[in-house]
C-alpha cells in the first residue's frame, strides 16, 4: 500500500458505497460506481486540494476493485497516476492498462469507463477544460496512454509532486495567488508540450512583431498580475498558440519566459531594498511567483552572478 498523499486535505473516509459515489460526484461529475465482487468490501479515502482555480490534486483509493463509469467528463481533463496496483481504463476506442509506469489521460469528449483493481492508489490531476484549452489554442484530444517512463512525462510527474509535496507541508508556497496561477500555467503547458494531442501537428497561424509589443508592454505595466497565457494572447487578439509561436520565432522563447524575467528583475529590486532582517529570500521569491526555490536561485546566478541572498545580505 502507498502512502496516502494529501493527508492535511481529507474529504471523506468511507465503508457505504452511496456516500462514496456522492462525495466523488461532488468533485468531478456523476457517475456510476459499484464493488465488481459480491463479497467486495468499500474502504475508501479520498483527500484532494486545489493548487488555484484550474488544477486540483486527490489522492483516491476504493480498497477492493471497483467499477467506475463517469461517461463523458465534460468540462475538465483528468490525468490518473496509479501510485500502486493497477487499473483498465477505456477512454474512447482505447484502453489504458494503467499501473505506476503508465497513467491514463482522459479527454472531456471521450467516453471514459474504468476498472480500478484491489489495492489500487491513484493520484488524480484534475485539469479544468477551459484552461487547458485557453493553453492550447482550441479543443484539444489528448492521446489517454500516458508513459510515464519518457523523459518528458517524469519532467511533468516531478512538478505534479512537488505541488503534492508543498500541499503536504501545508502549501508555504502555493498560498500566493501570483506561484498558484503560474505552478498552474507552468503544469498545463508542461502537458501539452510533452503528452501527444491533437493540436501536436497543427499549424497556427502566423501572427507578427505588433502582438509581441503588446503582451511585451503589458507585462511590463503588471508584472505582478496574476497572467494566464489566454489573458496575454487577449491582449493581443491573436490565439494562445499562434502568440506562443510569434514569441519563439522573434524572441527564442515564450511570453511566460518573459513573464518570467521581467517578475525576476523585480524581485532583485526587492532584495537590494529590503531589510534581511524581516525579508527572506522565500518571501521575494513568493511574491513573484517563483514557485521552485532552487530553481530560483540557479536562474538568478546566472543572470545577475551573485545568489539572491548575497543581494538580500547587501
Amino acid at each position: 500500500m502507498a502512502t496516502a498523499l494529501l493527508a492535511r486535505h481529507p474529504l471523506v473516509v468511507t465503508t457505504e458505497l452511496d456516500e462514496a459515489r456522492s462525495e466523488v460526484a461532488q468533485r468531478f461529475c456523476p457517475h456510476h460506481l459499484g464493488l465488481t465482487r459480491r463479497d467486495g468490501r468499500l474502504d475508501m479515502v479520498h483527500n484532494a486540494a486545489a493548487l488555484g482555480e484550474d488544477v486540483t490534486l486527490d489522492y483516491l483509493r476504493y480498497g477492493d476493485e471497483v467499477r467506475i463509469v463517469p461517461g463523458r467528463f465534460e468540462d475538465f481533463f483528468l490525468v490518473q497516476v496509479p501510485l500502486a496496483g493497477r487499473a483498465r481504463v477505456r477512454v474512447g476506442d482505447r484502453v489504458v492498462p494503467s499501473d505506476t509506469t503508465r497513467a491514463s489521460l482522459g479527454s472531456p469528449t471521450e467516453h471514459v469507463d474504468m476498472t480500478w483493481e484491489a489495492g489500487c492508489e491513484q493520484l488524480l490531476v484534475y485539469l479544468r477544460r477551459s484552461a487547458v484549452e485557453a493553453a492550447a489554442g482550441g479543443p484539444v484530444v489528448f492521446d489517454p496512454l500516458v508513459d510515464l517512463t519518457a523523459a518528458p512525462l517524469r519532467s511533468w510527474l516531478r512538478l505534479v509532486h512537488l505541488a503534492v509535496d508543498d500541499l503536504g507541508a501545508g502549501g508555504p508556497l502555493l498560498r500566493s495567488p501570483l506561484v498558484a496561477t503560474q505552478f498552474e500555467q507552468t503544469l498545463i503547458s508542461a502537458l501539452l508540450a510533452a503528452q501527444p494531442n491533437s493540436t501536436t501537428d497543427a499549424v497556427p497561424a502566423p501572427v507578427g512583431s505588433r502582438a509581441v509589443r503588446r503582451v511585451l508592454a503589458a507585462i511590463e505595466a503588471e508584472p505582478g498580475r496574476a497572467w494566464r497565457l489566454a489573458d496575454l494572447a487577449g491582449t493581443a487578439g491573436v490565439s494562445a498558440r499562434s502568440l506562443q509561436e510569434a514569441f519563439q520565432r522573434e524572441l527564442g522563447s515564450t511570453p511566460l519566459e518573459q513573464l518570467r524575467l521581467v517578475r525576476l528583475t523585480r524581485a532583485r529590486r526587492d532584495l537590494q531594498a529590503a531589510d534581511p532582517g524581516t525579508t527572506s529570500v522565500t518571501d521575494v521569491a513568493a511574491r513573484w511567483g517563483f514557485f521552485h526555490l532552487g530553481r530560483f536561485s540557479q536562474v538568478y546566478r546566472e543572470t545577475y552572478r551573485e545568489l539572491p541572498s548575497q543581494t538580500l545580505a547587501g
